[in-house]
């Protein structure tokens, strides 16, 4: 008999408010110290391990201290598959450093995936030296650009392989994501190889039943979702709304997962309010007075973490007559954690809607310049329409990869088409 621990989507160094880093640090020692104690035989990561590719040093270094003192004091292997977060092109990223550190072993490799003679691609496949267990997966790339991988791969040879297998993935699984806005790049199952034990899933963040499945050839398709928050509104507002977090243990004997063998291990201990707010046919001056009113009445302890989520559409008037500003500071003073307003859904009579249907964020901002340019009103034609977007994404770079004032200034009045010496 042997254990495994399943966990995905831990998205270290997401979060600003020192609280959260604080809370986020404990959920992973917490974990991993719940697979000592329960004396897991190895640890899968499926995927997103960090937030980003280069994360702050400091949260490195808790990483780094956990993972040696698990090393050193328990001899648990640690499995990650790089999650889109994690991926950085042509570069490398914290996972590769920990991997050549020797802190984890990594699932897939991109570098090391062959080609047969009718371009079908070979993964490498690592074998756990306690169990026997074979692991062997496909990262993900950014929107979904590891679907090539999957379309051209090389499943026979996989599939007849033998004793007890896994498959790691970091992708949306088309069967349970068909209407989602991103559906597109998700991976139909049966481009998954057949017949593995546990198949080992990241990137969608959400528990939901639903999601673990099995279909004809196909057992113990599982995804956790995030072992704390996640990343984005959704994440916070599902949390609030009070959705577990968590990993699961595995146990396992005679090459099969035992019978009710797939334990969920909940880990998330924020205690979190959901806060809706429908403005429909009301004015913006009246639907912001309402809101105040009740935020000012609400009662919550220390540490809650909060969203409040603007919805409908105004009869009259902006949607920034909404003070979002204060709103945030009334909440903050109660004590709250890092208070979330989502106002996505947002809009008035006076202008048109705008809906983002990206969750990546370069997508996000692209699609959001693109739909908002309408309600640009300028003399200007370089502002305007396709110029005015191309623009405005040029003006985003600048920001994103100039770091000095200066260095922007001179930038951006280069495109403007003005010069030092004619700017004033």
């Amino acid at each position: 008999m042997f254990k495994f621990a399943h966990m995905a989507d831990v998205h270290i160094g997401a979060h600003k408010d020192k609280r959260l880093i604080d809370l986020e640090k404990e959920a992973f020692y917490e974990s991993i110290d719940i697979c000592v104690r329960k004396k897991v035989d190895f640890i899968i990561i499926a995927g997103d391990f960090f937030d980003e590719p280069m994360p702050k040093l400091e949260i490195v270094k808790n990483v780094i201290l956990k993972l040696r003192e698990l090393q050193e004091k328990s001899n648990i292997p640690v499995y990650v598959l790089y999650g889109s977060h994690d991926y950085i092109r042509g570069g490398t990223s914290i996972v590769d450093l920990l991997d050549a550190a020797g802190l984890i072993v990594k699932i897939s490799d991109y570098k090391n995936i062959k080609e047969d003679n009718q371009g079908k691609k070979i993964l490498n496949i690592i074998q756990d030296d306690k169990t026997g267990t074979k692991l062997v997966g496909i990262s993900a790339r950014k929107n979904g650009a590891e679907k090539e991988y999957f379309e051209k791969l090389n499943v026979e040879y996989l599939e007849k392989q033998d004793g007890f297998k896994i498959f790691v993935f970091h992708s949306g699984i088309q069967e349970f994501l068909e209407h989602a806005p991103f559906a597109k790049e998700c991976v139909p199952i049966e481009w998954f190889p057949k017949g593995f034990n546990y198949y080992a899933g990241g990137h969608i963040h959400q528990n939901k039943e639903e999601y673990n499945m099995k279909s004809k050839g196909y057992e113990n398709i599982i995804i956790p979702g995030p072992l704390f928050i996640g990343w984005g509104q959704r994440d916070y507002k599902d949390v609030s709304n009070g959705e577990k977090r968590g990993f699961y243990i595995v146990s396992c004997e005679e090459n099969k997962v035992m019978e009710n063998g797939i334990e969920f291990i909940k880990t998330n201990k924020l205690q979190g309010k959901y806060i809706p707010f429908d403005v429909t046919r009301k004015n913006s001056i009246q639907a912001n007075d309402e809101i105040i009113e009740e935020i000012n009445n609400l009662e919550v302890e220390d540490d809650t973490l909060i969203t409040v989520e603007i919805s409908g559409e105004l009869s009259s008037g902006k949607t920034s007559n909404i003070d979002i500003f204060q709103i945030h500071k009334l909440l903050a003073e109660k004590g709250t954690i890092d208070p979330k307003i989502i106002r996505n859904d947002l809009t008035t009579k006076e202008y048109q809607k705008i809906q983002v249907t990206n969750e990546d964020k370069t997508k996000i901002e692209e699609e959001l310049l693109e739909k908002n340019i309408i309600n640009v009103k300028s003399k200007y034609e370089m502002l305007k329409e396709e110029k005015g977007v191309n623009l405005a994404n040029e003006l985003l770079k600048l920001l994103k990869t100039q770091s000095k004032k200066e260095g922007v200034i001179e930038s951006a009045l280069t495109l403007f088409g003005i010069s030092e010496s004619n700017k004033e």
